[in-house]
């Protein structure tokens, strides 16, 4: 199934859904498994899998997928620009001409801002564009993406991209020969890892200098490398790893909060461990007092 991607777009398309969803020229029935075949590199049929629902099929919300690429596109902005204000640009420390007498207006320096290679006046700074989005949208965002490439047919399930040798032109061949439905070599692969058995080192080597192609391992997977390629073509380790990497339960403290809660743990542990030492103490000293005065009886 070859379909062109049509943004068609309705609001509330289900119960409890709000938004802008894309509506295809097909009914789909949403959060079903959805069954595709297994290829190998030289594109023979191996056997069917299935798609979970729930993350490759759920309502493609186009609101969704822009504000998430709106945000990976802000976080990868340099922020470098700068311009120099008046207090940075090299001169001015003369005053031009006398303050009375020439007729003309007072002026401090020549490097103020109406001056011909002077400072600018409210120029940019070096800043970080990059904005907090929540991760319940980026995971959603995520799901919507690979839901559309699942819904226009232009998702692609191999069992391994490993090539048999680092040769471009070998790699070359066998994407052609797996995309020849499509009108051009515009792919984005993905594998387990990049050291991993289903691709890794070998192809990196092999398909670096394809045009058109994007690698990546499954834990980075985005919006933005997804929905700007034509097709995605998948191992089945790398679904794997994908599937079980968005239906993790959302950690909301982030990798700081995960040290400090480790942290806060292992102070309660020391804790516990000390004050059971202490009533083992109380309990020796106790039994030896009550054995000194039996004795002493």
């Amino acid at each position: 199934m070859n379909i062109t991607f049509i943004l068609n777009f309705r609001s509330s398309p289900a119960p409890g859904k709000s938004g802008l969803v894309v509506q295809y020229p097909f009914p789909v029935e949403y959060y079903s498994p959805r069954r595709v075949t297994l290829y190998n590199l030289d594109k023979q049929q191996l056997a069917a899998v299935e798609l979970p629902g729930d993350i490759f099929n759920v309502p493609v919300r186009g609101d969704i997928i822009h504000e998430v690429v709106r945000w990976q596109r802000a976080k990868a902005r340099q922020g470098t620009h700068k311009t120099k204000g008046r207090s940075e640009v090299s001169g001015g420390g003369r005053k031009p001409w006398p303050q009375k007498g020439t007729g003309r207006a007072r002026q401090g320096s020549n490097r103020a801002p109406q001056w011909r290679g002077g400072g600018i006046v409210h120029g940019p700074v070096p800043r970080s564009y990059a904005y907090a989005l929540p991760k319940k949208v980026r995971r959603l965002g995520l799901k919507c993406a690979l839901s559309a490439k699942a819904n226009e047919g232009r998702l692609l399930l191999l069992d391994s991209l490993h090539p048999t040798s680092p040769k471009t032109k070998a790699i070359a061949a066998k994407l052609s020969h797996l995309l020849q439905e499509h009108p051009r070599l515009n792919a984005l692969l993905v594998d387990s890892a990049k050291d991993g058995d289903d691709g890794g080192v070998m192809l990196r080597r092999a398909a670096r200098n394809l045009p058109g192609v994007e690698i990546l391992p499954s834990i980075g997977a985005n919006v933005y490398s997804i929905v700007r390629k034509d097709v995605l073509v998948m191992t089945k380790p790398a679904l794997d790893k994908l599937v079980e990497r968005l239906r993790a339960p959302i950690n909301r403290l982030g990798a700081a909060g995960l040290a400090y809660r480790a942290k806060l743990e292992a102070r309660r542990q020391q804790a516990a461990v000390e004050r059971r030492q202490q009533w083992l103490q109380q309990q020796q000293q106790q039994q030896q007092v009550a054995s000194d005065a039996g004795g002493s009886s």
